[in-house]
């Protein structure tokens, strides 16, 4: 990877060459490299940015698709993108996928199709945005952005270039999920008074005080903060822990609060819109390394009358769920079960009664794949995942204020 010139700051360096990068990766069109131009069989080509835990599973997944091969992955941590490639490699038998340093180099390659983005929060955005201009389809991993202002950016590029881009709010693709939601949209509830959304409590902590560690080999530690103001490393600010720093991520509101607030959204059918007043009264820590909410307390209304209050679960439960909640009861659901207040209810969900019929993702990743070929929005387009990330961040701006936000 090169270095930014001694008259040049990091921040300089990055956005000059994030420009310079962009000019040089004139979009193009899918239909016209079929599939990467090296795969007659029309497989799709993929590369991805960030090698981490959630990439790990997303690799293991796509592993099993006959119609993918991944040709390249990238990621600040040598170790880790070293890992990734020669697994995928073992796993083909051969020395196909390669292993960079750099996320421009991946997303101006010219035989990648789509690139799964599965970096910390603070990066989606830029490494997203670049491989739209790269003429790249892109998976971004939720939340979608760090800031409301990113997650507008980032649909405005994929609308100018036409890409396919799907958040990674994987429980639109969960029956169970999808037939709630379908339930409430034809008012099986009738009116609906109140969501209830639960989130895990922090699940790592870091004391009071912290002081700087050396810098592992194989880490690029200024490629890793990116955007984000420069600070010393510490291995409890790193990898999975960069979710407890707001100069990174924004804590369980958006890396638990994504998933179900996406679901009272679509419940309410506000894919395109949000709530009109957010009041929260969070608790953050005073001191140490992290630094984002741990005590989640917001309430969000709607223009339709409709409370949605996000707070955090204390009973051990790592999880979320909703709970949907109006004149003829009340149904919850999370990713292990449904309940309701009648099993009635329940019975009703299942039949799929009424006239309003959500689309159906029987798979997220498929779904994504599939879209790729017909150029058709998927389940959890890049726009949902704006508006869902908003909420999550309107939560935090609110809580973070301790005032109502309009």
């Amino acid at each position: 990877m090169s270095e930014p010139p001694s008259n040049l700051s990091r921040r300089q360096f990055l956005k000059r060459s994030l420009v310079a990068g962009a000019a040089a990766a004139a979009p193009t069109i899918l239909s016209s490299r079929v599939f990467g131009q090296t795969a007659p069989s029309k497989q799709i080509t993929v590369g991805f940015i960030g090698t981490g835990n959630i990439a790990q599973m997303h690799l293991d997944t796509l592993l099993g698709f006959p119609e993918v091969r991944i040709l390249a992955v990238c990621d600040a941590d040598r170790v880790r993108r070293d890992a990734a490639a020669a697994k995928v490699n073992a796993f083909n038998g051969n020395h196909d996928c390669v292993a960079l340093a750099d996320f421009r180099e991946l997303a101006a390659r010219p035989d990648l199709d789509a690139v799964w983005v599965c970096t910390p929060d603070n990066w989606h955005a830029l490494a997203a945005i670049e491989a739209i201009r790269g003429g790249k389809d892109v998976y971004v991993e939720k939340p979608l952005t760090l800031t409301i202002r990113e997650g507008r950016e980032l649909v405005n590029a994929a609308r100018k270039h036409g890409r396919i881009v799907q958040t990674g709010t994987q429980q639109r693709s969960s029956r169970r999920f999808h037939d709630t939601a379908e339930f409430i949209r034809n008012g099986g509830l009738g009116k609906l008074d109140r969501i209830d959304v639960l989130i895990p409590a922090n699940n790592k902590f870091v004391g009071a005080t912290w002081t700087p560690d050396p810098v592992p080999e194989g880490l690029d530690w200024d490629m890793w903060l990116g955007p984000a103001p420069w600070k010393p490393f510490n291995r409890h600010g790193c990898h999975y822990n960069f979710r407890f720093v707001l100069d990174y991520a924004a804590g369980q509101v958006t890396n638990w609060g994504a998933h179900y607030i996406d679901i009272a959204q679509w419940a309410l059918a506000a894919d395109d819109t949000g709530p009109i007043e957010v009041e929260g009264h969070g608790e953050f820590p005073t001191s140490g390394l992290f630094s984002t909410a741990t005590k989640v307390d917001f309430t969000c209304l709607y223009a339709g009358g409709e409370r949605l209050r996000c707070h955090t679960r204390y009973d051990g439960v790592f999880d979320g769920n909703v709970r949907f909640i109006g004149e003829r009861g009340w149904i919850d659901v999370s990713r292990s079960a449904s309940r309701a207040s009648d099993p009635v209810l329940l019975k009703e969900v299942s039949a799929r009664a009424g006239a309003i019929k959500l689309p159906v993702s029987a798979n997220h990743h498929d779904n994504f794949l599939q879209c790729i070929r017909s150029r058709q929005k998927p389940i959890s387009d890049v726009e949902i995942g704006h508006r869902t990330a908003t909420v999550c961040n309107l939560g935090n701006i609110s809580m973070l204020l301790d005032r109502k936000v309009r």
